[in-house]
């Protein structure tokens, strides 16, 4: 299914009108996607699949956010905050899908800046010290899309918590290395008004602040073992 939903969706989001993109969205038929859903053809991973390119295009609306707040809301539009109608666990989990997309995007932006950028007589990607940065991206961009792909798993009305958490507080942590790579990488131009660079950080640290944040969830998660008479290992299996 995800396969099927993902080129209409980046076609749709690619032709939206910048004044009032809300009526189209209604009539593609994306924003009842989960409407209903309890075990269905269309799941939390669909979900993931489409949360994770909208968060690689920043000026996007609030599609995911809306999608999810109209399970429990069916006229919801423009929801800029699900969690106050969809609760805390899947509010953190779609803003940890969003911010996996968003750290891919900064990755690819920073590799094509460093293979192009030339610094004495040479792309400054060929720098060993650059070359070690540009790993660390890659490795932090990874461990946050598989951190979410975690917490956006199971049926729709289902979110477990504690996968939520475990994939808030990794896309919390990678965001915050992300950032900071791309933005010393691209040096200056990374904040000027008309490169994407900024734009994507900006977003990362809205959604790293959003729904909880690594110290809260650390805490939640904590008490989870503390107050449980399993082994962390046991625990950790069952996420």
């Amino acid at each position: 299914m995800t396969a099927l939903l993902v080129d209409p969706y980046l076609r749709l989001l690619a032709n939206l009108p910048e004044v009032d993109p809300w009526p189209q969205l209604s009539d593609s038929g994306f924003l009842d996607l989960l409407q209903g859903d309890e075990g269905g053809e269309v799941g939390l991973q669909d979900l993931f699949a489409l949360a994770f390119e909208t968060g690689r295009r920043p000026e996007a609306p609030p599609v995911i956010e809306t999608i999810a707040a109209r399970i429990f809301q069916p006229d919801a539009l423009a929801v800029q905050d699900p969690e106050p109608v969809i609760g805390r666990p899947f509010a953190a989990a779609i803003a940890a899908a969003l911010m996996a997309g968003a750290m891919a995007e900064i990755q690819v932006l920073t590799v094509e800046y460093a293979t192009t950028r030339a610094q004495f007589g040479r792309e400054i990607g060929r720098f060993q010290a650059i070359q070690q940065q540009m790993a660390v991206l890659a490795e932090e961009a990874a461990a946050a899309r598989m951190a979410a792909q975690i917490g956006l798993s199971g049926v729709a009305l289902e979110v477990s918590p504690t996968r939520a958490g475990v994939a808030k507080i990794r896309c919390n942590e990678a965001a915050a290395r992300v950032t900071a790579i791309a933005h010393a990488v691209h040096g200056a131009i990374g904040m000027s008004h008309e490169y994407r660079l900024h734009c994507l950080t900006g977003r990362l640290r809205t959604w790293r602040m959003a729904h909880g944040g690594e110290s809260w969830w650390a805490g939640q998660l904590g008490r989870l073992v503390m107050e449980d008479d399993r082994g962390l290992a046991d625990l950790a299996r069952q996420i």
